[in-house]
């Protein structure tokens, strides 16, 4: 009997030790519940993994060929290339530099007056145009043509620290969203637009044409037809 008292009492314990860590969980977790907001933002990976933005530098160098008094036609194509690019990504200056020293300066010149014609060409404000002389640099030296571009740096995606087989609460976890947000920044033409909306395009005169020529096709095709004079005969009441 007393072998069984003391099974009824280890069993009393244990019992007791399981309703108080029960009592203990349900305490701990009223004091950790979320709010709404709170609750809102781990269900939303761009507050979660933000994308963050950063300035880089594009650059052109266009050669410099001695005895010439413009651009190639391969220059020229890549310059205007190059300032539709400028004109999609950038709306900060543009910069223009040239060589400081006499000799490279005089040899440049010619360059430098074809590359502001086709800068006026392209419709570029002309108080965007930086234009600056950089130190040294001998007979020939490359003029460069740069612009500051905004650039989306993605957020790091390694944060498994969370064990997800014990997630009771029904938590996104850390990773959640982040490998979207990741690849959203990696493969972003411009980064520009995540800040800010483009500007409307033209309309097509083109295709306007097109449509209003099929609009009227219809509307004529859609015109009622008169219906023909019925005959006397048809028009006696049948018995």
């Amino acid at each position: 009997m007393s072998a069984m008292n003391m099974c009824i009492k280890r069993a009393s314990m244990r019992l007791s030790l399981s309703v108080a860590a029960v009592v203990a969980a349900t305490v701990c977790g009223g004091c950790d519940m979320l709010t709404n907001d709170i609750a809102a933002g781990l269900n939303d990976p761009a507050k979660r993994h933000p994308i963050a933005f950063a300035s880089n530098i594009e650059s052109l160098f266009v050669e410099v060929v001695p005895g010439t008094r413009g651009l190639s036609a391969n220059q020229e194509a890549d310059v205007y290339r190059f300032l539709e690019r400028y004109k999609a990504e950038s709306g900060g200056p543009l910069r223009i530099t040239a060589p400081k020293s006499a000799a490279g300066h005089l040899a440049s010149s010619g360059v430098m007056h074809h590359i502001e014609a086709i800068v006026r060409n392209a419709g570029i404000d002309i108080s965007l145009v930086e234009t600056r002389r950089q130190s040294g640099g001998p007979k020939g030296e490359p003029l460069e043509i740069s612009y500051d571009r905004t650039v989306a740096v993605a957020p790091e995606c390694a944060d498994w620290g969370t064990n997800l087989g014990e997630n009771r609460e029904r938590l996104p976890f850390n990773n959640f969203g982040c490998a979207t947000q990741r690849n959203f920044a990696l493969n972003v033409a411009n980064a520009r637009d995540m800040q800010q909306p483009r500007q409307e395009m033209p309309r097509s005169s083109e295709r306007r044409s097109a449509t209003w020529t099929k609009y009227l096709s219809a509307e004529t095709a859609a015109a009622p037809v008169s219906a023909p004079a019925a005959s006397a005969g048809a028009s006696a009441t049948k018995p």
